[in-house]
């Protein structure tokens, strides 16, 4: 009996210092934009944050513009990406952006890809999430990922990244269907990257 609550005592405190753990993480994030084509496939690929400044462009003035002339089969694959630094030991709490509404946006693209240091891999479409219009600006919509919205790629079947005890390997946005997205303020974990450097 002693034992049994001895574990359980332990088991709650190691809950609640994971938990400060994440929520303590004031990292700066940052993300960055690349065209990913490794067959060398016939497309343009625009992957890029904005520097032309514009009230109507986006809510930080410089959206992330991912555009993909065509879809390439897989593999080899095409996407423009924007890939999140640093994660070293980074868990994930929290996956949000900010999506102009008329651009392309279906359950598969763009999307949050997780990968995690056990080689499982997530995705979180555009499709998916709870959202908000008209937030934070006009013609924009906040879209919250959960675990309700989890695509599983690879892994346990029911297992989701967020509140999970395994570290990310690589977390990054992928467009990689035919059309043009903008995104903008990329949230990790209540981390804002709204252009090259993060605010919280």
């Amino acid at each position: 009996m002693k034992k049994t609550l001895m574990v359980q005592v332990a088991a709650v405190i190691g809950s609640a210092l994971f938990a400060f753990s994440v929520r303590a993480d004031t990292r700066k994030l940052q993300a960055a934009p690349s065209a990913y084509n490794p067959g060398n496939a016939p497309v343009q690929i625009t992957a890029t944050w904005t520097s032309d400044v514009q009230p109507t462009d986006g809510p930080s003035d410089h959206p992330l513009i991912l555009k993909i002339s065509d879809t390439v089969p897989f593999p080899p694959g095409a996407a423009a990406t924007a890939a999140v630094m640093p994660v070293e030991d980074l868990r994930v709490t929290h996956l949000a952006f900010d999506h102009r509404i008329g651009t392309h946006c279906t359950n598969g693209s763009p999307r949050w890809d997780v990968e995690t240091t056990d080689g499982s891999v997530y995705a979180f479409g555009c499709a998916s999430g709870v959202r908000q219009v008209d937030l934070p600006a006009a013609g924009w919509e906040r879209i919250t990922f959960s675990c309700t919205d989890v695509q599983v790629l690879k892994g346990t079947h029911g297992s989701c990244p967020l509140g999970s005890i395994q570290t990310v390997a690589r977390l990054q946005i992928v467009h990689d269907e035919a059309g043009s997205t903008t995104l903008d303020n990329l949230d990790v974990n209540w981390v804002v990257m709204s252009g090259p450097a993060s605010r919280k």
